[in-house]
């Protein structure tokens, strides 16, 4: 009695619920999907782009840079002596002893009584004190005074040439074919394989070493040589590939999947993409060579076990930058080989031959021995 009270009372629960409960009817064609729940699936589907650090520009053979010269009016603490510049020697009580010498390539004054003195790298105090004792040997009680007449004569040269030059202060400096520039008393920097910003301390350091360390200068990249690849294999359009910047201003750069693209794409059923090889020469007598799994460069969905499949982009951020020269070579997939080869040697070689053969029946006879001797 219990048990069919107690299902009397489900059912009848049960009766309310579908006669006063009824569902949500669907909403019509027209209705539009609210913004709120599609953000949930664009999160794990955007592609990182606002993360990624583009790589700084590495110069290569053919670019063009603007140098820029300045001058810095600044006060030494302790100006030294450097060739070229011209001193005055005064004696107030022996004017027949007075001099006006050039600093000589050796680094010396070429002097009357007192012959070659050491002048380079010294002040002129210091020189002072050693004329001094160098003509006390002729004099008695020598009384003298240095003093220059022309210093920084490099500064003096580079000044007239930079001034002369059509863009005034700067200069435009391209980069030779074996990867070096030229400047005025600097020659054969390495440019090539660096930065702007290295450049830039490169040339500045090698002016403080010739002694010259009013002048600063600015690297700036003019024009950029069009970046030319190579792709042959698997592809559509093999052959080499040349990305050629449209502003002499900008940067002419190109990745891996960019150049397999503008050759075409690769071909479908044909290509190997796991082992993608990569040929860099970079001026050196052996190439480098990298196998590059393009496979995985391109997938973009990751799969977990027990969930569901989910986009994935992360590894498209691997994707590699190439430099000018590089060989690209995507390789034949082993079924496509298998494929050649059937296609080869039965479709074009044995059914092909026998096809325009001659045919027999098994009733002809045939004589393989040839006649008896």
């Amino acid at each position: 009695m219990k048990t069919c009270k107690w299902s009397c009372g489900v059912a009848a629960v049960a009766v309310m619920m579908l006669l006063g409960c009824s569902s949500d009817p669907p909403p019509p064609s027209t209705t539009k999907i609210p913004a709120q729940f599609l953000n949930k699936y664009w999160a794990p589907q955007e592609a990182p782009v606002a993360r990624i650090i583009r790589r700084q520009y590495r110069l290569r053979e053919g670019d063009s840079l603007e140098v820029i010269y300045h001058v810095r009016h600044q006060m030494n603490e302790i100006y030294r002596i450097k060739v070229q510049d011209i001193i005055i020697i005064r004696f107030p009580y022996q004017r027949t002893l007075d001099q006006v010498e050039q600093v000589h390539s050796d680094g010396r004054l070429h002097l009357d009584l007192v012959g070659p003195v050491k002048a380079y790298g010294r002040t002129i105090d210091e020189l002072n004190a050693e004329l001094t004792k160098r003509y006390s040997a002729f004099l008695k009680n020598p009384m003298l005074t240095v003093s220059f007449k022309e210093s920084n004569v490099k500064i003096r040269e580079l000044k007239e040439a930079i001034t002369t030059s059509p863009r005034g202060q700067s200069r435009l400096v391209p980069v030779t074919p074996d990867g070096t520039m030229s400047l005025p008393f600097i020659v054969n920097v390495r440019a090539a394989g660096r930065t702007a910003s290295e450049i830039h301390e490169v040339l500045n350091q090698a002016h403080q070493d010739i002694g010259l360390d009013e002048i600063e200068v600015t690297v700036n990249v003019q024009s950029v040589a069009p970046l030319r690849v190579f792709v042959f294999g698997e592809v559509k359009s093999p052959g080499a590939v040349l990305n050629e910047p449209e502003l002499s201003t900008s940067v002419s750069e190109m990745s891996l999947l960019q150049a397999i693209a503008q050759s075409g794409g690769y071909l479908p059923g044909r290509a190997e993409l796991s082992m993608v090889t990569l040929m860099r020469r970079r001026h050196l007598p052996k190439p480098e060579i990298a196998i590059i799994n393009v496979f995985q460069l391109l997938e973009n969905r990751e799969r977990a076990c027990g969930k569901p499949v989910v986009a994935d982009s992360s590894k498209h951020r691997y994707d590699i930058w190439l430099e000018d020269g590089d060989v690209i070579y995507v390789p034949t997939s082993e079924i496509a080989k298998r494929a050649d080869y059937i296609e080869l040697v039965w479709t074009r070689g044995i059914r092909a031959v026998t096809n325009h053969s001659f045919t027999y029946t098994a009733t002809d006879v045939v004589d393989w021995l040839g006649p008896n001797p």
